[in-house]
């Protein structure tokens, strides 16, 4: 049996017949019942045929499709004499072929009620349709307006200045999120001002908004179950609204609202091409806007590392001290602009020379400034003149924070007698200098916890003696674990390196060091800093 589909569309009575297995009804042309509505989506349903049968099902549309006023989100079977309402197209089902006038359940649904995707107006005003003079002539002031260069905040009030001239209203809202976040207001305005309370939006509305892409005007606010199902729009009498997506062709930023209290404004399709055209605009320079406050930000933290770096290595002493019968040499590389490493070289009255190497734990400003801090603090209490047990201890003291147990400094206090190559060396919880000769090498492994770990830690002195041509090495952990994917540097290539060093002048044999972690490290990025400071005794 075949039936037939009847209804009227754009003040025409139009007709269809049922046939073959599967219709597809929609907005767009594709489909065999063409149905050129705002409130049809463009695939909105299908009908299909079943042992004889006809079964009409929706397919997601934006306002669906009911039969005999029942959801069919499922395949449901219709009859001769069933009303189907598509959008707020209503058709009937017979068995002959009949022209039925359009009926309404009220009298201004269609006027009142829109909603469509932002895509298809995007769509349309790319392509000229539906747009006037004055639409074009809009559009063009907006595109000079949004053209300059202006912070984000500015721009969102003077976007909001602008749709008030071109979109007559009584209230104006924009609205932004950031990403999984909710809706912030940004901007509002009252007519001829700026609005002294932010404005309530149902959650409802905004969901349709930013989720689904859609842009949404009412006439009748009071009657429009989607404004006033789920909290008021605004807790104020409110006849005709608007809301679209600030949609920047890739996702949507938020949200642009307009309301009219009079009830001579009636917004309709006109007025919502022309706001979702100006949101799509203002969305673009948002974008833009963003974009170029994170680059200036990032361009003033790039000038402030800098700075900081510079600040940073001005702390470091310019070359090791020259001691007759000795060769030094200290080098430290940052991952990044600046860390959390350090060392320093203090030469006594007496003619003995204080070495110290660090290595804060971290990275970044925070090593960075606990490094300035520790070195400052070690070079008052160098001066004071004590053991190296004693200004281990000080040097611990004031290094402690009870309330931050998680910033501490591990590291190596060296004092070296240049008449006699004594070396007595402190060590806290620091990678174990190293003393290299003629292929032999011997390692410094006594120690004691790091600095600031416990407030009243100690410190026990190792003694050694530096033999003509002996070579003393301290690094930081940057060197022994340098990384190249899941692999190590490790300690036994450095200790290599140094026992196949021969009498190598120190500077040369850092060039050599450093050489061969960066050729294993190749691409990778560095993962820590690097501190190496080699003490030679002539032969």
């Amino acid at each position: 049996m075949t039936l037939y589909l009847s209804g009227e569309v754009g003040g025409q009575a139009q007709t269809w017949p049922l046939e073959g297995e599967t219709l597809g009804l929609g907005r767009s042309s594709k489909n065999r019942i063409h149905i050129a509505d705002g409130t049809v989506s463009k695939d909105h349903a299908e009908f299909l045929r079943r042992d004889g049968r006809w079964y009409v099902r929706d397919r997601a549309s934006r306002n669906g499709t009911r039969v005999n006023g029942a959801d069919a989100r499922e395949p449901t079977e219709i009859r001769p004499g069933d009303r189907i309402e598509i959008g707020h197209i209503e058709l009937r089902v017979a068995e002959q072929p009949q022209a039925v006038a359009l009926r309404l359940s009220e009298g201004t649904v269609l006027d009142s009620s829109l909603e469509f995707r932002v895509e298809d107006i995007l769509e349309r005003g790319a392509r000229g349709g539906g747009t006037s003079a004055r639409l074009v002539r809009v559009l063009a002031e907006a595109g000079r307006l949004l053209v300059l260069p202006r912070p984000l905040r500015e721009t969102c009030d003077e976007l909001l200045q602008f749709v008030e001239q071109a979109v007559p209203g009584s209230r104006y809202v924009l609205m932004l999120r950031e990403e999984g976040g909710e809706p912030v207001q940004i901007a509002a305005r009252a007519r001829g001002g700026r609005a002294r309370e932010p404005l309530a939006l149902s959650r409802g509305i905004m969901s349709r908004v930013l989720d689904q892409r859609a842009s949404v005007v009412t006439a009748d606010a009071a009657l429009d179950p989607r404004f006033l199902a789920q909290h008021s729009v605004v807790a104020q009498s409110i006849h005709s609204a608007m809301a679209v997506p600030l949609f920047d062709n890739e996702r949507v930023l938020g949200l642009l609202y307009v309301d009219s209290h009079d009830p001579g404004m009636r917004f309709g399709e006109e007025q919502l091409e022309l706001l979702t055209l100006l949101a799509n605009m203002a969305a673009v320079k948002i974008t833009n806007a963003r974009l170029l406050e994170n680059q200036q930000a990032h361009e003033r933290m790039a000038h402030e590392l800098a700075a900081a770096a510079e600040i940073q290595r001005g702390l470091l002493p310019l070359a090791p001290p020259a001691l007759p019968g000795w060769r030094c040499d200290a080098f430290l590389e940052s991952c990044y602009e600046v860390g959390g490493d350090l060392y320093d070289f203090h030469v006594g009255q007496d003619g003995g020379m204080t070495v110290v190497v660090g290595d804060v734990t971290g990275k970044g400003m925070g090593a960075a400034l606990l490094a300035s801090s520790f070195l400052s603090s070690w070079r008052v209490l160098v001066d004071s003149g004590p053991d190296l047990s004693e200004l281990a201890r000080r040097l611990n003291a004031v290094t402690h924070r009870p309330n931050d147990a998680g910033r501490f400094v591990t590291g190596v206090i060296a004092r070296l007698d240049p008449r006699s190559g004594t070396l007595e060396v402190v060590n806290a919880g620091h990678p174990p200098p190293a003393l290299a000769l003629d292929g032999e090498l011997r390692r410094l492994e006594l120690g004691g916890p790091p600095f600031g770990i416990r407030p009243d830690s100690t410190y026990p002195i190792e003694r050694a003696e530096l033999r003509r041509g002996e070579l003393l090495a301290i690094c930081t952990d940057g060197i022994p674990e340098a990384r190249h994917g899941e692999d190590f540097f490790e300690d036994e290539r450095f200790t290599a390196l140094l026992r196949a060093a021969g009498d190598q002048d120190p500077a040369a044999l850092r060039e050599r060091v450093l050489g061969e972690v960066r050729s294993f490290v190749g691409d990778e990025p560095r993962s820590d800093d690097i501190t190496l400071v080699l003490i030679r005794r002539d032969r």
